[in-house]
Formats: structure tokens, C-alpha cells, sequence
């Protein structure tokens, strides 16, 4: 059974958002090395491709979810979880690029932003988001009910 564009939708949002949030304020706590004076919130410390994987990563996650079936709810996070990652390294390559690094510091960089993103557990946030929002991809009956009808007692 595919998944409506609108669960789809809703299903990229809520895995993509809340985790490059948490990646990002994390990433600045641990690149601030505990020290919260110097705790800064802006785009420059934005990391997994600035802003330009919010909405990369949510594009991506629909299409993924639209046109893939959902299988088991751990086999669905782990392949949306792999697209993620993928689109951090991405995006971050693309967004070094583009402010004229030389590519192969933008690669390197984009390692480093993979390796923050794994100490800083976004990847397992995106990874239990997943998880957690399946339920939102696959409608389910009601308890008691198959198919409409009335509930049969057994």
C-alpha cells in the first residue's frame, strides 16, 4: 500500500525537523566545548548543509515515502534514516561548494559534519523520529474493527 502525499509530507516534517534541530544546537554546544558563553545559534553554526537540508531532506523523505511502500516500521526507519544521512553529506558538500571551498575540503568538511552528527546523536534522533512517526504512514483501523464493519464478538 503507498502512502498518501499528505502522511508523507507529515512524516518527512516531523522526522526532518526536530532532528536537524537537535543536530544543530547540539553541534554547537559540542563545538562551543561546553562552554554555553559562547553558545551562538545562527546560520553559520548551523551544520549538515546549513540551510539548504531542511527543505533538500524534506523534498527527498516525501518522495522516498511516497513511492516506497512501508515494510516493517524499523526497516522503514533505517532506509529513511540512510537517505538522511545521505543528504547531510549532501548538502553539506553542495553548500561548502557553493561558498567557494575547494571540493576537496568541502568533502572533508562534510565528513567532519558526519562525524559531529553521529557524537551528537542526530542521526539516532532521526533514527527514533522515523520510527516513531510510522504510524502516521501506514492507516490503520480502530481496535475491534476490520474494514468498517461492526466489532465481532468472539
Amino acid at each position: 500500500m503507498l502512502t498518501p502525499w499528505s502522511r508523507a509530507a507529515g512524516y518527512a516534517a516531523l522526522v526532518t525537523l526536530p532532528s536537524w534541530l537537535w543536530g544543530a544546537i547540539m553541534a554547537s554546544v559540542l563545538l562551543s566545548f561546553g562552554d554555553l558563553s559562547s553558545f551562538t545559534f545562527d546560520p553559520d553554526t548551523i551544520l549538515g548543509g546549513g540551510l539548504l537540508f531542511p527543505p533538500v531532506a524534506f523534498v527527498a523523505l516525501t518522495v522516498v515515502r511516497k513511492t516506497l511502500p512501508a515494510l516493517s516500521r524499523w526497516r522503514t526507519a533505517t532506509i529513511d534514516t540512510s537517505v538522511y544521512a545521505t543528504l547531510v553529506l549532501v548538502t553539506t558538500v553542495l553548500s561548502g561548494w557553493w561558498v567557494g571551498d575547494v571540493m576537496s575540503e568541502a568533502v572533508d568538511w562534510a565528513f567532519v559534519t558526519m562525524t559531529i552528527a553521529l557524537f551528537d546523536l542526530q542521526f539516532v534522533v532521526a533514527l527514533g523520529l522515523s520510527a516513531w512517526g510510522y504510524d502516521r504512514l501506514v492507516p490503520t483501523a480502530p481496535s475491534g474493527r476490520t474494514g468498517g464493519g461492526r466489532a465481532r464478538a468472539i
